[in-house]
């Protein structure tokens, strides 16, 4: 089972690198790779504090300030204070951040029919469906 557990991994881990290196080639005048994921977080949540999104991320806040920073300069989030505690700083995605965001997401989906091209029909659905799986399982 090791060695199975061991080839699913790296084929899942080198076939999203190369997935993400083809996303972020084509958007690279706009976000890197862990910027993208970041507007992906905040886009999903819709409005969130910076100590979310450094959880998400599992890295330090200081970190999550020095990338919003910069996604805020690019114009592609926005901050404001939490009315409920003024301590606090929420940030949300910007139109303009929507439309790149919108821009990776149709990249990344032609980058997928591209490879899924490549496999018969109930091949595509075998691996849906067990990935659909292995998540239904971790989640329970």
């Amino acid at each position: 089972m090791d060695v199975l557990a061991n080839r699913l991994y790296a084929a899942v881990k080198s076939f999203w690198r190369s997935l993400e290196t083809e996303i972020c080639k084509e958007m690279q005048d706009y976000l890197t790779g862990p910027q993208l994921f970041m507007l992906h977080y905040i886009h999903a949540e819709q409005k969130c504090n910076l100590t979310q999104v450094a959880e998400r991320l599992e890295v330090k806040p200081s970190a999550v300030t020095v990338m919003v920073d910069r996604l805020e300069k690019a114009g592609y989030v926005a901050r404001s204070n939490d009315p409920a505690d003024r301590r606090v700083i929420l940030v949300e995605v910007t139109p303009q951040g929507e439309r790149v965001l919108a821009q990776a997401i149709r990249k990344r989906d032609e980058c997928l029919r591209e490879h899924l091209s490549r496999l018969e029909p109930d091949e595509v659905r075998i691996v849906t469906e067990l990935c659909e799986k292995m998540v239904r399982l971790k989640q329970d």
